[in-house]
């Protein structure tokens, strides 16, 4: 069978319930003239004068990739030449088709600039220089990078392909936290800019955070001011309020997967880690009892028929939580042992009456009561959260600043007086530690598209970087998995804040990857049934 890359427009196309979001006129190999109808989902092409009669589906077998012109004066990898074309490529598994077009440079830069939010974009390596990695994991590497073109800087997280598509739902998942975050454009989310792909890798270019973690705030602050708090809240509800209001669930807020821009700048606070993050709408989901003991809703983790469903209103729970530990300094479910601390998440009985919380103003504990009500059809949602009196000025400044404010000023930025390597990998090691219940090795790859090799290659120009990383074992997005740095760990914080002396089963859960005592020991708790 010859397999093309522009296939017939299929019938149950509608195209009246579709926006046309660009359409361009570039030229094949041969010199004639191809219009492409770009719509969010698709692309219609055709002859000029024509009618459309052909059609590529954007998803997540077809990809692209940027042709520029080829220079043979030297072998400057550093160095990118001028746009002439782009071609369109379609993975059949055992083999890769593609179809070339040629345009000039601005045009193709739209067309780029459309692509690069729906569809892979293939190679990664003459497109980025590696500076440092910042964090290992078990599927997945994260590394400190700049790119080529413009030297904007972000987080590159790199997966194994092999090895992570073998995992049970590890495709699946990867796909869905990928789309997830590309339907989400929201100064409190963090952002995927872009997605590359090569034989053997994966490559999410992330937003670069450079402000810390808020498990980092509680843990080296000793009290929080009650305006910091409302900041802090503020932002987060913002952020929630886009997911929720596109269907979409985060299923795993907790201290170290809420992150900073900047540092001491508590209104760039960012929802980051949609690993566990899925739409309410979806008939199945990938997995249903799942998030971090001490941080999740009742709904959740007592979920015992996956017939049922839940709503995104489970995240407002895992936020008062939050709130608690943010207005208290200590978490809402303190118990000495892991099996306790399920066992309090699922009762979800919580002592408002602490010391540490009499003292607040009514409109504080109003809101905390709300947003911790134990039946999610009497929980306060997130729009009403933003209109309450202990939150709603707030909300409202932080929302007229950010309208005034061009959101990508920041990116990229680097304070020169900090080393770079350093300082990244303290902001992030919790964010990009990934662990899991089973640990995989890595295929000992010597394909040239490895984060490896990457590094390898990198490492003959610049300093201090490891050049000898292979992936293994499993990410967050994965059934089982552990993460280090869960709730437990949350606990274990050596400050005044959260200064309740913790028993030694605590701190040791920790290590539940290195102990393999069981499912009842890990910290993550995912399970499909």
């Amino acid at each position: 069978m010859n397999q093309k890359i522009w296939i017939r427009i299929p019938k149950n196309i509608n195209l009246t319930n579709n926006h046309e979001v660009m359409k361009l006129i570039l030229n094949k190999q041969n010199g004639k003239q191809r219009v492409l109808y770009c719509f969010d989902q698709f692309i219609l092409y055709g002859k000029v004068g024509d009618i459309a009669n052909k059609y590529l589906k954007l998803d997540f077998d077809t990809k692209f990739e940027i042709i520029y012109l080829q220079n043979n004066r030297n072998g400057d990898k550093d160095c990118l030449n001028q746009i002439i074309g782009i071609q369109f490529l379609l993975d059949f598994g055992n083999k890769m088709i593609n179809s070339k077009l040629e345009g000039g440079e601005i045009l193709i830069k739209e067309l780029r600039d459309f692509l690069r939010l729906r569809i892979n974009q293939y190679k990664f390596h003459q497109y980025f220089r590696v500076l440092k990695k910042i964090g290992k994991g078990n599927f997945a590497t994260v590394y400190f990078a700049e790119r080529i073109e413009d030297g904007q800087q972000f987080a590159v997280k790199a997966f194994s392909k092999q090895v992570a598509y073998s995992e049970n739902n590890g495709k699946e998942s990867i796909l869905n936290e990928i789309q997830i975050m590309r339907d989400l454009n929201n100064q409190h989310l963090m952002k995927l800019y872009e997605v590359y792909e090569t034989e053997n890798s994966l490559y999410m270019v992330l937003e670069l955070l450079s402000g810390g973690s808020l498990f980092d705030l509680m843990r080296d602050k000793r009290s929080l001011q009650l305006q910091e708090v409302q900041k802090i809240l503020a932002g987060l509800l913002l952020g929630l309020q886009e997911m929720h209001q596109q269907g979409i669930m985060h299923r795993d807020l907790k201290l170290e997967n809420i992150l900073f821009k900047q540092k001491n700048q508590l209104q760039s606070v960012v929802i980051a880690d949609f690993g566990l993050a899925t739409y309410v709408n979806k008939n199945q989901y990938l997995f249903y009892r799942c998030g971090t003991p001490g941080y999740v809703a009742p709904e959740v983790i007592n979920m015992k028929d996956t017939k049922q469903k839940y709503s995104q209103i489970c995240d407002i729970f895992s936020l008062g939580l939050i709130f608690y530990i943010l207005l208290s300094g200590k978490p809402a479910f303190l118990a000495k042992t892991y099996k306790r601390m399920v066992r309090q998440n699922r009762q979800a009985i919580i002592d408002f009456s602490i010391k540490q919380l009499k003292n607040l103003p009514d409109d504080a504990m109003d809101l905390l009561k709300k947003m911790l009500e134990k039946d999610p059809k009497l929980r306060i949602d997130v729009s009403t959260c933003l209109n309450h009196s202990f939150i709603n000025d707030i909300a409202k400044k932080i929302q007229e600043t950010e309208i005034n404010e061009d959101s990508d000023n920041d990116l990229g930025e680097i304070d020169e007086d900090i080393d770079v390597g350093l300082r990244i990998n303290q902001i992030n090691q919790q964010y990009f530690v990934f662990e899991a219940s089973r640990q995989l090795n890595s295929p000992n790859s010597s394909s040239d598209d490895s984060p490896g090799i990457i590094m390898k290659e990198t490492g003959k120009k610049q300093k201090e970087i490891d050049s000898t990383i292979l992936l293994s074992g499993q990410s967050p997005l994965f059934k089982g998995r552990i993460d280090t740095i869960g709730s437990v760990h949350s606990l274990d914080i050596q400050s005044p804040q959260l200064n309740h002396q913790q028993s030694s089963a605590i701190k040791q859960s920790k290590f539940a990857l290195n102990r393999q005592k069981g499912n009842q020991t890990i910290l993550k708790y995912i399970t499909n049934n």
